[in-house]
């Protein structure tokens, strides 16, 4: 599922990641593509494994990578789907 977020959307995380539990609220801050080679603090290297996105926490320093599965939007966009799914009940 690919979402379509922009800088300084908000988004859930679905999974645990380096110090950032799942469903915790985060801030969208740039595109990652799959096989883009990163730097992370600790100046450790690897390549994405699919495509996501770079997000921070604010109670974490660092950005984390997320892959697109791993984030779900907070914003009113996905109403629509949700009324459609309730109107087939």
């Amino acid at each position: 599922m690919s979402h379509n977020f922009k800088p300084g959307d908000l988004a859930l995380t679905l999974v645990d990641d380096v110090g950032i539990p799942a469903y915790s609220v985060v801030t969208i801050d740039s595109r990652l593509l799959k096989g883009e080679c990163v730097m992370d603090s600790d100046a450790y290297a690897f390549h994405a494994p699919s495509d996501g996105w770079f997000v921070k926490h604010p109670d974490f320093e660092d950005e984390v990578a997320y892959g697109d599965r791993e984030l779900m939007p907070l914003r009113g966009d996905f109403t629509h789907e949700q009324q459609k799914a309730k109107e087939a009940v």
